[in-house]
């Protein structure tokens, strides 16, 4: 039995740090709700995930409980939607998790974000993104305060910047790889234009320290009008084989096409729920959730944030009815101002803080990035290959301008809103070259307010960062 830390006071009124509590008053209910079914088979009943939450990990990750931590792992306080509890579980055992399933076999590959990760499940792989990859990583370090947290993540971003340059917009996901903090086995994104750290982290890797342990492959992706060229979409199906080829190395299996099949059917559902959630979410004539449980909800249609994809798709398909019976009842979510103005988010992996946007006046309710793949339906039928090649060339977010403009548009109306923030890290070729054109065109057509904010990774940053934004709630309010 796990026992709370002497610095570790839960819920103390008038001690030096509070502590988040899950109330007993909800444990009943919650753990009536439905199993988490896992992709080796196993499962985790409601009741072992309230058991985990309020007594092992409290003791084991103190900076996620601690109240006054709105920037980064704040757990969510809608306690009364049960995915908030089992998306925490996913997100506090990833190091565990992840550790039994390369213990079963299963090859790590460190992914980038915003693209599909079919293929690499099919082959029997775990796909990581660099968020992904961070987590596992900060989950090893058990009994961190807020702040000591904090520091090791910025540490973290620091050793990322030598290993790879300071000019780029990164992510320490290639830093853990090359310090062995997370066991990957191979490096393998799609080349997709949409973040210009692809190309510096994969180079860098190439150098890196450990480059002679992870294997590292490029799935190239064409561009210029990729979609509409039945070349490219040959060619990008041909890489994606040589992907299932490589991992089939690393497995000593062979992924068939009717792996491959089956995994895109499977990823469907989870990208068609996400879809019928926002749906549902934007219809609401008050925000059925807060900001931040809208984003993990509609990120769970990725299929790639917890490692996991039945994992992920289980949570999805219960979240889906108290969704809808929120809508149907009008409920009112806590912490939501009434009339609060509504933000859609552009650029890649920029967020403001959305407890800080909502104490403000504000709520975010979409985004582009990442949206842009899960809304983008593989065909099931035909050769798998092809139609998911042709599924990845069409992803809005990496079409040219006038197209992506218009599918942003098109998001922007669905979520009925007010203004619209283009954010993105400094050192981000990609979408810093981009924003001034992108908002021009969102203006035009949408009519809505815009602004462009340049963030980095530093706290004082952060604040800044939230300053602006929240004199922009305030304009469009």
């Amino acid at each position: 039995m796990n026992e709370i830390p002497r610095h570790i006071q839960l819920s103390s009124v008038g001690s030096e740090q509070e502590y988040f509590r899950y109330p007993e008053d909800i444990r009943e209910e919650f753990i009536q709700t439905d199993d988490i079914e896992f992709r080796d088979g196993s499962r985790v009943t409601a009741a072992e995930v309230w058991e985990y939450l309020t007594t092992v990990g409290p003791v084991k990750f103190p900076n996620l409980y601690d109240t006054s931590n709105l920037f980064t792992g704040r757990l969510s306080r809608d306690v009364t939607l049960p995915f908030t509890l089992k998306h925490n579980y996913l997100l506090m055992t990833m190091h565990e998790r992840m550790t039994k399933a390369k213990a079963q076999g299963h090859p790590i590959v460190f992914v980038q974000g915003g693209q599909s990760v079919d293929p690499y499940y099919a082959a029997g792989a775990i796909a990581l993104r660099p968020a992904s990859t961070g987590i596992w990583a900060r989950r090893q370090r058990e009994g961190l305060t807020r702040n000591q947290d904090e520091l090791e993540g910025q540490q973290d971003k620091q050793k990322a910047y030598n290993a790879i340059s300071f000019e780029v917009c990164n992510s320490a996901g290639y830093e853990h790889i090359q310090e062995g903090n997370v066991p990957a086995d191979m490096v393998a994104p799609y080349t997709a234009l949409r973040c210009s750290d692809v190309s510096y982290g994969t180079e860098a890797h190439r150098h890196g320290p450990r480059s002679d342990q992870v294997k590292l492959l490029l799935v190239d992706y064409p561009l210029d009008h990729q979609k509409d060229k039945d070349w490219a979409i040959r060619y990008f199906a041909d890489n994606v084989r040589r992907l299932i080829k490589n991992i089939d190395g690393l497995t000593g299996r062979t992924t068939t096409e009717d792996d491959l099949a089956r995994e895109i059917k499977l990823h469907n559902e989870g990208r068609r729920l996400s879809v019928e959630i926002a749906d549902l979410w934007w219809s609401a004539i008050d925000p059925p959730t807060n900001g931040k449980d809208r984003r993990d909800l509609f990120q769970l249609g990725g299929m790639e944030v917890h490692g996991d994809p039945v994992a992920s798709l289980s949570i999805l398909r219960e979240a889906k009815g108290y969704i809808e019976r929120r809508v149907r009842d009008g409920h009112k979510t806590k912490g939501v101002q009434d009339n609060a103005a509504r933000l859609f988010v552009c650029g890649s992996c920029v967020f403001p803080n959305d407890y800080r946007c909502e104490e403000a006046g504000g709520i975010i309710v979409g985004n582009d990035n990442h949206w842009s793949d899960i809304t983008t339906i593989i065909n099931e039928s035909g050769d798998p290959y092809y139609e998911l090649a042709k599924g990845v060339l069409s992803y809005p977010y990496e079409q040219p301008l006038p197209e992506r403009a218009k599918w942003t548009v098109e998001q922007i109306k669905k979520s009925r809103t007010d203004g619209v923030l283009f954010l993105y890290k400094w050192g981000c070729n990609t979408q810093s070259a981009i924003a001034r054109l992108l908002v021009d065109e969102i203006k035009a057509q949408a009519g809505v307010p815009t602004i462009i904010i340049e963030d980095d990774m530093t706290r004082t940053q952060t604040e800044q960062l939230q300053n602006r934004v929240n004199a922009f709630i305030e304009m469009v309010s």
